[in-house]
């Protein structure tokens, strides 16, 4: 039984060493807010004709 929750241990440790190491390639933009970096990320505005 110890032998197996070791190995337990092992796989959990490898997903969420690899979900942190995409989190970090992706900029911290996996499932974040989007860093808005200029008026073309923005969404268009409509002016009133007054």
């Amino acid at each position: 039984m110890k032998n197996n929750s070791g190995m337990f241990g092992l796989v959990v440790g490898c997903v969420v060493a690899l979900v942190a190491f995409t989190f970090i390639v992706t900029g911290g933009e996996l499932g974040g807010k989007k860093v808005i970096d200029g008026d073309q990320d923005l969404l268009p505005v409509e002016t009133s004709g007054n």
